[in-house]
């Protein structure tokens, strides 16, 4: 989708699309189902080769471009917590997630809080590091 929510392209059918949605949505997985981390990433590859033949730049150039955005995202997030006490930053992402939880799936807030959510999450449970990463 594009700025104005129109769809711009579609590289699933929306069969595959319901179906993963509705895997994403199922919290409790069958622990008898043989989940086959190989053919998972095999098929993520294929997926990713048949994207590159679509306009634009190398999938893996426009990756990069993202890490760095998010790289930099947390590099003023974590300014923005410099010296808070752990319980407050904890309570910051417990916040957002619940924010995000309130939001509905076509609303791009809700992601946006999610990613928020995600990013807090890494620097409570990772240790502090000194070279900018």
């Amino acid at each position: 989708m594009d700025e104005d929510g129109e769809r711009v392209a579609v590289l699933l059918d929306i069969g595959e699309y319901e179906q993963m949605v509705a895997r994403e949505g199922d919290e409790t997985l069958d622990d008898e189902e043989d989940l086959d981390p190989e053919e998972a990433e095999r098929r993520m590859t294929q997926f990713i080769t048949r994207a590159e033949e679509l306009p634009g730049p190398p999938v893996a150039e426009v990756g990069e471009e993202v890490a760095e955005l998010m790289r930099a995202a947390w590099r003023d997030v974590a300014a923005v917590l410099g010296g808070k006490p752990h319980n407050k930053v904890l309570a910051v992402q417990l916040l957002l997630s619940q924010r995000a939880r309130e939001l509905q799936p076509d609303d791009r807030e809700k992601w946006r809080l999610s990613a928020a959510t995600t990013l807090l999450g890494g620097m409570i449970s990772a240790p502090p590091r000194h070279h900018g990463k």
